[in-house]
């Protein structure tokens, strides 16, 4: 029951928010600093929660890509959006999740974000949108490596 609470109150604040970050969009300063992404990396920003059960099946093949991405091109970045802090760093330590992750406990990122579903994936290159997955997507670890390479970025 508290998965679906927390699913309704997602999709409230998302159709709240008239504006959302789409393809082509250049992040708020408040965002970019935030986020801290390296420069000349692409940052892949994967928001998450501990009641999506497509984010635990995905969170392994994040985890699985970023250790095949031996020239460190990607820069991953985790944003759990669970409303209590400590729920969200439970399921962060179940899923041994080794990656930087921001708790988003106020929704304030996700919520510049706007992601119509959860799992959401984002591509941030030079802090603009450079492309997004939203869903769940089978073998995300490979779709990112397509997906970088689509912006130029060789991942092995």
């Amino acid at each position: 029951m508290k998965k679906l609470i927390l699913s309704v109150l997602i999709s409230g604040l998302i159709s709240v928010n008239a504006y959302s970050y789409e393809v082509g969009d250049r992040l708020d300063e408040d965002v970019i600093k935030q986020l801290n992404l390296p420069e000349g990396k692409v940052g892949v920003i994967d928001f998450f929660a501990s009641w999506c059960e497509s984010c635990t099946k995905e969170i392994p093949e994040i985890k699985k890509f970023i250790t095949q991405d031996t020239e460190k091109e990607a820069h991953v970045v985790g944003i759990d959006v669970d409303e209590e802090l400590n729920e969200g760093l439970e399921y962060q330590k179940q899923l041994n999740i080794e990656f930087p992750v921001i708790n988003d406990t106020h929704q304030k990122i996700v919520s510049a974000f706007s992601p119509i579903a959860m799992p959401a994936l984002y591509y941030v290159k030079d802090n603009k949108v450079v492309g997004k997955r939203i869903g769940a997507i089978y073998q995300i670890d490979q779709q990112i490596k397509k997906d970088l390479q689509g912006f130029g970025v060789e991942s092995e």
